[in-house]
């Protein structure tokens, strides 16, 4: 998916989901943010009604809005039901740098967001993806629905 994100000219954007997962390719990280309800729609689609949506949206809305306020530019965001996991990569390393040192003028929202994700979810994992891209992983508070 790494040659789509080359590709798309600011303002575009590919969502694709069907009943295994959600995936969107953005130009820019602020059209991932737009789509925090779409992905929300999702779940509640296919997912159980116990599962947390609230804080799935939460986490989606805080890790993506970040990329949009400190990682601006292309983006990846997939979520499969067969591991919970959101996924979000983006075309920087400021993700890795996660939580910012206190000095950092934007420490205070980032470790905001920080803390939220941990609290609704336990873990963050983030790593660099081999074309140098952030990747941030998360397992969402979410069950598929058993039809």
């Amino acid at each position: 998916m790494a040659p789509l994100l080359e590709v798309l000219g600011r303002g575009h954007l590919v969502m694709e989901d069907d009943e295994s997962g959600w995936s969107l390719v953005a130009a820019e990280a602020m059209d991932g943010a737009r789509m925090r309800h779409a992905f929300r729609d999702y779940l509640e689609y296919f997912g159980d009604p116990s599962s947390d949506f609230d804080a799935a949206e939460a986490v989606y809305g805080e890790l993506v809005g970040d990329c949009a306020r400190h990682a601006p530019g292309a983006l990846r965001i997939e979520f499969h039901w067969s591991d919970q996991v959101l996924v979000v990569v983006d075309r920087s390393d400021r993700l890795r740098s996660w939580p910012f040192s206190p000095d950092d003028p934007r420490s205070e929202t980032t470790h905001h967001a920080y803390a939220l994700i941990s609290a609704f979810t336990g873990r963050i994992h983030v790593a660099r993806e081999a074309d140098g891209r952030t990747r941030a992983s998360v397992v969402l508070p979410v069950m598929r629905r058993e039809d």
